[in-house]
């Protein structure tokens, strides 16, 4: 293993922890919201907006690099199943290619967004003050940028191994559902 893949590995995991510790927040939070509500008829301010603007954004985008990492992604087998290993690193190895094309692109835009947004402040009115949005804006590039290199790092990995036969390809998806 590479250092950059370690890099990239713990990365991934430290923005797993990361969107674990947001979603446990984020019930805590809505849960309150929900008893001030019903015992004190008072919600609480801002409920809406932090979901929205901070816990939803660091509990979807963080994983996906964890999820690259050991390719968990939904995966139909179909028409794949009876590939041999290199046959099916090659095809691994340019579907990862289009992937960091396509979430590279992602990460460039994200980064843009990100830039401006925070050059201006961003916020949104939360009703009773505002709420300074804009550090949320660097989640996406920071976990579509980690997803890039560990897409590229993996195709490197299975096309090599495909054409070559040298090395090892990333590691195949296991268990799962199986329909004949």
């Amino acid at each position: 293993m590479t250092q950059l893949e370690w890099l990239l590995e713990k990365l991934s995991t430290v923005l797993l922890v990361i969107a674990g510790i947001a979603m446990t927040i984020m019930m805590v939070h809505i849960g309150l919201d929900i008893a001030s509500k019903t015992l004190l008829h008072k919600p609480i301010v801002a409920t809406l907006e932090i979901v929205t603007w901070y816990y939803m954004v660091f509990t979807i985008f963080p994983p996906v690099v964890y999820i690259q990492i050991r390719k968990k992604h939904l995966m139909v087998e179909l028409f794949t199943r009876h590939l041999s290993r290199e046959k099916m690193a090659v095809l691994e190895g340019a579907t990862a290619v289009l992937g960091a094309v396509y979430v590279g692109i992602l990460t460039w835009l994200t980064l843009e967004v990100a830039i401006e947004q925070t050059a201006t402040w961003e916020i949104q009115d939360a009703t009773f003050f505002d709420l300074p949005i804009w550090p949320a804006r660097w989640v996406l590039p920071i976990s579509f940028g980690a997803m890039t290199l560990v897409m590229i790092l993996q195709a490197i990995r299975d096309l090599t191994y495909g054409v070559t036969g040298r090395g090892e390809p990333t590691q195949q998806p296991t268990g799962g559902i199986v329909i004949d």
